[in-house]
């Protein structure tokens, strides 16, 4: 008696109308067919799409990393003018402070001789 492997032909206790040589999708064991190039070709175009999509991501990224430079280097020249701008403004106020205390100090001086006239006249009495 052959041991016959309870997947290979159908049992005739559970599927008692088939004949021992027939098979259906339901028998334990039944693999339908597979088109593997179907599957092959289905797998090669979902990779082609990939890198097709992949591509299209990558080129997007190089235009809004340009357009990133250019921002940030119009950012970086509006920045360095605001600079020399608060630069000039300061030397400016800077300026006009010393020559506040130098007409200060020459005011000073005058008001001094003043009073030491004073003082050598009222010593002359």
């Amino acid at each position: 008696m052959a041991s016959a492997s309870p997947y290979s032909q159908p049992s005739s206790q559970t599927q008692g109308h088939k004949g021992p040589g027939e098979r259906s999708p339901c028998t334990p064991g039944y693999v339908a067919p597979f088109d593997w190039k179907e599957f092959e070709a289905h797998y090669e175009k979902a990779f082609v799409d990939a890198d097709h999509q992949q591509q299209e991501l990558l080129k997007e990224f190089e235009e809004l990393v340009k357009f990133f430079s250019v921002w940030a280097s119009a950012a970086s020249v509006h920045d360095t003018e605001r600079g020399g701008k608060r630069l000039r403004t300061r030397e400016r106020y800077v300026k006009i402070a010393e020559q506040s205390l130098s007409q200060r100090k020459k005011h000073l001086s005058e008001v001094i001789r003043a009073f030491q006239s004073a003082l050598a006249l009222l010593n002359q009495t």
